[in-house]
């Protein structure tokens, strides 16, 4: 009997994902005659009223070339089922119910920590799930890299080299700001691809003080710098250098005072450290014009990238390896990932765990980092 498997692809998009479902639909209809549907939005399109209209009938025909488009072509979504408010509405029998509906006898996707989170309550209440990571950030644990992390790189340290040309040409100040709320994976790799001069990342908090006295030594020395943040980069409230500025700029004591909005999963959306920054850095230094320190925020240019060669490999080879466990070994609650140059699997419970940048800061500070005195 064939077995129906629904596709997903959750969290934030980026480049690799459709490999994957091209690789899964290949590999799981031809190795084990598996039928494949896709649902767009993820969890919010499982939990849909309207069920038809998220639905994507997936074969080896429709995903020929499919490796090489870049996003999702199941669109994504942060929706949560596991919320109070959308336990209380139901939403998780409703999502249970609607695979029943299908007909479908497992799952297979993609996800960052959040969705893979997800799939795990589902898998622990009888849904056999596997799934693949990715995420810009690299921060899922039980694997060396996630679907676009690399392409991510590739661009980012291309547009990274762009503004040190222009801030070298201008005589500036650069601050390019790239995505990582809690792990720094993505502005260190930028940043040492890119050859910044300072690379400032969410695991070590910084002194202002000490951050502008390097800065400016640097500027003095050569008229321009070229600085790589994450936007979750921690700067103490209580700073005396960012008490000075808010008092100072209007723009600063405004955003110190927004307070992020959160996502469905608890999450702050982040974004607009750079901003801070470049009036510190202004005001600090004693720059007469704002235009002698410029930003970049790439943010989301990341995300929407064709994949790179390595995230179309890496992608075809996680999505072959989940057919196999979820179709062929008939196994669920995995997580595929790459250690070295082998495809594995590690538990939903191991893929949870932290991952951020933990290398010792003799090493971050030969790479660029920009460590505090007091870390």
């Amino acid at each position: 009997m064939s077995r129906k498997i629904a596709l997903i692809t959750g969290g934030g998009d980026c480049p690799g994902i459709n490999a994957f479902l091209a690789a899964a639909v290949r590999r799981g209809g031809g190795e084990y005659g598996a039928e494949f549907i896709g649902v767009r939005n993820a969890y919010a399109g499982l939990a849909s009223e309207n069920l038809e209209e998220y639905l994507v009938p997936l074969t080896a025909d429709s995903v020929i070339g499919l490796e090489n488009r870049s996003s999702t072509i199941l669109e994504s979504s942060r929706f949560n089922p596991f919320t109070e408010e959308n336990k209380a509405g139901g939403y998780p029998e409703k999502i249970l119910g609607n695979l029943k509906k299908l007909g479908v006898d497992g799952i297979l996707g993609t996800g960052g920590n959040d969705t893979i989170l997800s799939a795990r309550r589902f898998e622990e209440r009888g849904l056999p799930t596997v799934m693949a990571p990715k995420s810009i950030d690299n921060d899922v644990s039980g694997t060396d890299v996630m679907l676009g992390f690399r392409t991510a790189i590739i661009f980012g340290a291309q547009a990274a080299r762009s503004t040190a040309d222009s801030a070298r040409a201008h005589r500036r100040i650069s601050l390019v700001e790239v995505m990582g709320r809690h792990a720094g994976w993505l502005a260190l790799e930028i940043g040492v691809a890119s050859g910044a001069d300072l690379i400032t990342i969410p695991e070590r908090p910084v002194n202002l003080t000490e951050f502008c006295a390097r800065v400016e030594r640097l500027y003095r020395e050569r008229h321009y710098v070229n600085i790589v943040i994450a936007e979750g980069t921690s700067i103490p409230y209580d700073d005396p250098v960012i008490n000075t500025t808010r008092e100072k700029s209007a723009v600063v004591r405004a955003l110190m005072e927004e307070t992020p909005e959160l996502d469905t999963f608890g999450n702050p959306k982040l974004g607009g450290i750079s901003q801070i920054l470049r009036r510190v850095l202004r005001i600090e230094l004693g720059l007469k014009k704002i235009e002698e320190v410029r930003t970049t925020d790439l943010g989301f240019t990341l995300r929407g990238l064709p994949p790179s060669a390595e995230d179309i490999i890496l992608g075809t080879r996680f999505g072959i390896k989940a057919a196999d466990i979820l179709l062929g070994e008939n196994r669920s609650g995995m997580m595929v990932g790459i250690n070295g140059l082998e495809i594995e699997e590690v538990t939903f419970e191991e893929a949870l765990k932290p991952k951020t940048v933990n290398r010792p800061d003799r090493e971050l500070q030969a790479l660029g980092v920009f460590v505090s005195s007091a870390n």
